[in-house]
């Protein structure tokens, strides 16, 4: 487990840009935290940081629930979910199992209203915010992401 203490938007910018390094096709990346903390600017700094153009906004799908960043400069496509409005119905037959672990990155804001498709493994980051400063704390579940935390 790593924490980053008192992070502003710059060092959270950083943060992600170190992250993009090490990210490929399958990963999953799911970011825990309150409204505002900053999982959404996290999101945005990523998947600039993986490439992607100008062109390619970054908001959080919080009506759409899925977010799809395709081409545009990108190496691998990355799938956005924000699964806040999936708190009451759960995200079981809607069919996004076919986003996790696929063809691109997943990045779920808001996983525990997803946890009922959920794998075992991911890459978990944790956003605590408090007076225009971020803790950040990423913690691994599997070999894999153990192993990409390590190069952190």
């Amino acid at each position: 487990m790593l924490t980053f203490e008192k992070q502003s938007l710059s060092d959270t910018t950083k943060l992600a840009q170190n992250l993009a390094a090490f990210l490929s096709i399958g990963d999953l990346l799911l970011l825990y935290g309150d409204l505002g903390s900053g999982k959404t600017a996290f999101t945005r700094s990523l998947v600039q940081a993986l490439g992607a153009d100008k062109n390619v906004i970054v908001n959080s799908p919080t009506f759409t629930i899925l977010q799809q960043y395709k081409g545009h400069g990108l190496v691998f496509p990355i799938y956005h979910f924000d699964a806040y409005r999936l708190e009451n119905i759960g995200a079981a037959d809607q069919g996004f199992e076919d986003y996790i672990n696929g063809d691109g990155l997943t990045i779920i804001e808001w996983p525990q209203f997803m946890a009922d498709i959920l794998p075992g493994e991911y890459l978990k980051i944790e956003f605590v915010y408090d007076k225009d400063k971020r803790d950040i704390t990423i913690s691994a579940s599997g070999d894999h992401y153990r192993k990409l935390l390590e190069k952190l």
